[in-house]
């Protein structure tokens, strides 16, 4: 009986022995995946990059278009009498649809510029807006259209109906003004919040149309500003890109992203060192010549492979106009340039940062930007984010038809003649007093 007891207590041990191997290299595994998950340093996501301008300012090289794509469209928005646009001001785009104001009025466009009806009415009456400051088409089933003026939220049916005035929601408890927004989750505004005075307790704010705040985010950047008047606010970057709102202040070096849980993550920081205004400016705007000593970010956009980063070089552009144009005011100096706009492109894959170089040129078009060797039409430099590969950037039909007329698109060899044609035929058939024409170009995801 006691050597039966002994036989199976050690086969026992046995098969235990390995049950417990097993569980304990499980728990490892079980552990080690834990850890991976917890530690931010394992989730390339969590990464914050570093993006170096002041170190590449002078990194500056001719950039041809067709490395990343030949896929350019353009689109003129259709002239409807009496609803022309004196400029391009704002814009949004859905999958199928095209907002666009001066300011003045507000029209929508389908994807192929065919006009579909006026959106709203400027005036001070009943059911009027003063102007238009900021603009937006909701996504979903039923899309809707939505527009700021001063304070006020007001909305539309995609048909062009008024459905509602949301009166002060954009002045949330009489203290933060939301000027600048970006639709989220198809009815929800996400907001900046401009630090006049140095103190704002928050930088940004999600709010719904009717004004109660969703969500705040602390604002880091505090100063004293002692003078009584409001410090320089600076000019703010949305774009959407995967899905998550990108978001960055033009004094705050940090690009983040705003994910499904409204939590503002850093994702790149876009480094101006020696170059950037120094903080003591802000609350006392400095003259236009010391403005002009600093560069600032004007734009980001993205796609899988690149960062487009738009760069005001101020005094440190690098090319001039052949021919000078004259003061724009009385006293003035005259003008020697057609732009102050830098196109960066940082390669999210190798970390490189170059500046599509400037050309010295009396032509706008041909000034600043990717080199379009597709169809000799204008050099690229993006102003809106359409989705994750297509970037757009609008021109006006009278600056399109000069260009077209110049020896910078007569004079030069494309890569593809059918599609010069096509352009100069488009531009043959508008009028300097046309709409100004949409360029869409989609980059190509394996370049």
């Amino acid at each position: 009986m006691i050597q039966i007891t002994l036989y199976l207590s050690r086969e026992t041990l046995k098969k235990g022995g390995l049950i417990i191997h097993h569980f304990l290299t499980t728990c490892c595994f079980l552990l080690i995946l834990l850890f991976t998950s917890c530690n931010p340093k394992s989730d390339k996501s969590n990464i914050l990059v570093s993006v170096d301008i002041e170190a590449n300012i002078n990194n500056l090289e001719i950039v041809n278009l067709s490395r990343f794509t030949d896929n350019i469209r353009y689109v003129p928005l259709e002239n409807i009498e009496n609803l022309s646009l004196g400029n391009l001001s704002l814009i949004d785009i859905s999958d199928n649809l095209i907002l666009v104001s001066d300011m003045n009025i507000c029209l929508l466009y389908d994807s192929e510029g065919h006009f579909i009806t006026k959106v709203g009415n400027r005036g001070r009456g009943p059911g009027e807006n003063p102007y238009f400051d900021n603009l937006g088409l909701s996504s979903g089933k039923n899309q809707k259209i939505y527009f700021s003026s001063i304070f006020d939220i007001f909305e539309y049916n995609i048909d062009g109906s008024f459905i509602n005035k949301y009166t002060e929601s954009l002045f949330i408890s009489g203290t933060y003004l939301l000027r600048d927004w970006q639709i989220i989750n198809d009815s929800l505004f996400f907001g900046y919040i401009n630090n006049g005075t140095g103190k704002v307790e928050n930088k940004a704010l999600i709010i719904n149309k009717y004004g109660d705040i969703v969500h705040s985010y602390k604002n880091y950047i505090l100063f004293n500003n002692e003078s009584g008047k409001n410090a320089l606010r600076g000019q703010q970057q949305f774009s959407k890109f995967k899905g998550s709102v990108f978001f960055k202040e033009q004094f705050n070096d940090t690009l983040f992203s705003v994910n499904d849980k409204y939590e503002m993550i850093p994702r790149y920081n876009i480094t101006l060192g020696n170059l950037k205004l120094p903080l003591s400016f802000r609350v006392k705007p400095p003259s236009g010549e010391i403005f002009m000593d600093y560069v600032y970010i004007v734009d980001i956009f993205q796609n899988d492979n690149y960062l487009f980063l738009i760069c005001h070089f101020g005094n440190k552009f690098p090319a001039k106009r052949l021919t000078s144009k004259p003061p724009l005011f009385p006293g003035g100096n005259p003008v020697r340039v057609n732009t102050y706009a830098v196109l960066g492109l940082y390669n999210k894959k190798s970390g490189e940062l170059v500046f599509c170089k400037p050309s010295d040129s009396d032509n706008p078009l041909f000034t600043s930007g990717i080199y379009n060797d597709i169809d000799c039409g204008p050099r690229f430099r993006p102003v809106k984010q359409v989705n994750d590969s297509t970037l757009l950037m609008w021109v006006s039909a009278d600056k399109l038809k000069n260009h077209v007329a110049s020896d910078d698109f007569k004079n030069n060899v494309p890569k593809y003649p059918e599609k010069k044609k096509e352009l100069e035929d488009l531009a043959n058939k508008l009028t300097e007093f046309d709409n100004p024409v949409l360029m869409f170009v989609t980059f190509n995801k394996e370049r």
